[in-house]
């Protein structure tokens, strides 16, 4: 059993709901259309499972981190693929220093105190991990959030959005050539 097949059968163990992931261990077939598609599907399931407003995954690059790929129930949705903010202001970068662990049960609660943007004021729970390529190089962050409220995610969650992170991180690295293949076309 391969290690990402362990983790599989993990997250199936740890909840009794039905999660697809989409693993990049395995040549694509020719119907694959994209990495996008591949990692928006993984964010579906994982917005649905932890029970999220938004999922995204943000690329940190030239001091900012940049939406790359998003999903979400809202009708009118705080952010959009393509957008970006300097990465000194965001929760990913508090997170990746420590400063913030990777579960905020109530960003509003620590949102003055940590030097935020009034817009995080608006945000409910936070949860995000690091979105590392195999090579090890960080790619950016895998994260999610409600809007306004608190929920109830545990350290089981963040676990479970590691596990996704790694997913999301080896389809980013197949599609870049980056994992010892040539780049598959397939995925770009």
């Amino acid at each position: 059993m391969t290690e990402d097949q362990a983790l599989y059968s993990e997250i199936a163990a740890l909840d009794e709901a039905q999660v697809y992931l989409v693993t990049a261990h395995a040549p694509f077939d020719p119907e694959e259309v994209s990495v996008n598609r591949a990692i928006g599907e993984l964010l579906s399931a994982v917005r649905e499972l932890l029970q999220l407003d938004v999922v995204f995954v943000g690329e940190i690059v030239g001091g900012r981190r940049v939406f790359r790929q998003l999903d979400t129930v809202l009708a009118d949705c705080p952010i959009d693929v393509g957008g970006s903010h300097p990465v000194h202001q965001t929760v990913c970068q508090r997170i990746l220093d420590g400063r913030l662990p990777a579960l905020i049960p109530n960003v509003l609660a620590v949102a003055s105190t940590q030097g935020l943007p009034d817009e995080y004021k608006a945000l409910g729970a936070h949860i995000g991990v690091p979105v590392r390529l195999p090579n090890g190089r960080l790619y950016g962050m895998l994260c999610g959030f409600n809007i306004g409220g608190v929920c109830a995610l545990t350290a089981r969650d963040v676990s479970r959005l590691e596990i996704a992170a790694r997913s999301a991180a080896h389809l980013i690295a197949r599609a870049e050539g980056t994992v010892g293949h040539a780049c598959d076309p397939a995925l770009v």
